[in-house]
């Protein structure tokens, strides 16, 4: 046995002396070559040394390409180590000599579909390989890490996704940005494999797209914004009983609002919001709800046309006013308050009332402004007294409230500052729109305010006198409104029974809410 392996041995590098000493007839060997393919069904050894003479001479016969190739990817199966990795690392040779993009692109599918592998040192050489092969022919060689991206095995789908995003992506700087062409190509190969993906998965890709070049001009931006709107398929009837359709929607104004920072404008979410959205907003889940408020208030910072704003304004306030309630009757049973659904829905208010003051101001409208007036008046002497006896808890406290409940109580005195902060301007006559405020969910940074005492100035300092209670002045007498019911409204107060609530004060149960 011994003896014939030799002789195999012997006759593999005598058919590979011809090959190499036959320079430009090379090619006329056909069956030299025949006995190195042939060589490949022998011992280890000759599998070994096969997998590397037909990637040295493949390129000579064409006619045996199909051959060579399927012996090749047999080897690349090869339950023997040693064989099975020579030949992954042979396989990317194979183009050295080609200049063929076809073939390029068909190693490159190969080599994506062994991404599946869980063999630690094979998945190091694949990566090797398709290194090597994006940067002989880089449109080539993402052909083929695409074709797999798009296919139905979902485990090399999700290997070719994660190569995408993290090692492709990490030779950005060699493949795209001394060719802008490169990246052109990534952003439709992306465009095409969007049409089936996860929430997850259009996430990453999205990510991906972000760190281009291209995107940091406006017809690149706009492009992805374009891609974006289609994904959201704001064009569809929204189905408030389909779960899928909301995170859907979120999960791409998302991803717009971050084009927004690029000059792009989220009109088309916004207006989807608003007009197919928030009618329906209490039958979505308490999730979907707060997700949806907050990405309403972020785009109400950036450029929206006038007539967006026109179209926009009635559902916000409207859906405002269902949380901002009227003062009750002195025997009435107090309402709930929802701060962080107020906090949303009053900054995107005033986002979008100061560019179309006479909402409010209209000779037509002085109704309105007189009953919203009376509602703030009302919520923001609870906020009042509801932050106050947050900064009490925190005060009093000390060590004792765990780390998760102190970070909630944070939270909540940031949108009741947030909230009195924003309500003052609605008293000014007529109303100021000054107040500049940071968002309760944002990064951790100071907050930016008019200079006049309030109670954004709480969140770090406890206030040494008890706030004034906000009031305004009757429109048709100009006096003061009657102060007496509303002193004895203060006296009755009771903690406000909302998601942020009197379990964050000294007592009561540990809090749950967000």
């Amino acid at each position: 046995m011994a003896a014939e392996q030799s002789a195999g041995v012997e006759e593999l590098y005598k058919n590979f002396g011809v090959l190499a000493d036959a320079g430009e007839t090379a090619g006329e060997k056909l069956a030299e070559y025949d006995g190195i393919l042939q060589a490949a069904k022998g011992s280890a050894n000759e599998k070994k040394l096969a997998a590397g003479f037909i990637t040295r001479f493949y390129h000579l016969f064409p006619t045996m390409a199909e051959t060579a190739m399927d012996t090749l990817l047999d080897l690349v199966e090869e339950e023997n180590d040693m064989i099975r990795r020579t030949a992954i690392k042979a396989l990317p040779d194979i183009c050295k000599r080609s200049p063929d993009p076809a073939l390029c692109a068909k190693v490159s599918e190969y080599l994506t579909q062994l991404l599946a592998t869980e063999d630690v040192i094979d998945l190091a050489l694949v990566k090797t390989g398709l290194a090597s092969l994006l940067q002989k022919n880089t449109p080539a060689a993402m052909d083929g890490i695409f074709s797999q991206v798009g296919g139905e095995d979902e485990g090399v789908r999700e290997q070719a996704i994660d190569y995408v995003s993290s090692s492709l992506m990490s030779m950005r700087h060699i493949l795209f940005i001394p060719h802008p062409e490169n990246e052109k190509q990534l952003v439709r190969h992306v465009k095409k494999v969007l049409s089936d993906v996860t929430g997850e998965e259009f996430e990453v890709f999205m990510e991906m797209l972000s760190k281009l070049q291209f995107l940091a001009t406006a017809e690149g931006a706009q492009e992805v914004m374009d891609v974006i709107v289609q994904q959201a398929e704001l064009s569809a009837e929204f189905k408030v009983e389909d779960g899928e359709s909301v995170d859907r929607f979120i999960t791409c104004f998302k991803q717009a609002l971050k084009f927004c920072k690029r000059g792009c404008e989220a009109t088309q979410f916004v207006v989807y919001l608003c007009q197919n959205i928030l009618p329906s907003f209490t039958a979505i889940s308490e999730d979907g709800r707060q997700e949806v408020l907050r990405l309403l208030a972020e785009s109400s910072m950036f450029h929206l046309p006038d007539d967006t704003i026109n179209t926009c304004l009635p559902p916000i306030f409207s859906l405002l006013l269902e949380y901002v309630p009227l003062p009750p009757p002195e025997e009435g049973e107090a309402p709930s308050f929802q701060y962080s659904t107020v906090e949303c829905l009053l900054f995107a208010f005033h986002q979008l009332a100061q560019k179309s003051p006479g909402f409010l101001t209209d000779e037509a409208n002085s109704e309105r402004l007189k009953d919203f007036k009376k509602r703030l008046q009302y919520f923001a002497r609870k906020c009042q007294a509801y932050h106050s006896s947050l900064q009490a808890a925190v005060k009093s406290s000390g060590i004792e409230v765990n780390d998760e409940q102190a970070k909630l109580r944070t939270v909540a005195i940031k949108i009741t500052a947030n909230i009195s902060s924003l309500v003052r301007d609605f008293f000014h006559n007529p109303p100021s729109y000054q107040a500049k405020v940071k968002l309760s969910w944002g990064p951790e940074k100071t907050v930016v305010q008019r200079k006049r005492p309030s109670l954004a100035t709480a969140e770090t300092t406890p206030s040494k006198r008890k706030p004034s209670p906000i009031r305004f002045e009757d429109s048709e007498t100009g006096a003061a409104s009657n102060g007496k019911n509303k002193r004895a409204d203060q006296s009755l107060y009771q903690p406000p029974r909302d998601r942020f609530s009197s379990s964050l004060g000294n007592n009561g149960p540990p809090f749950t809410g967000g």
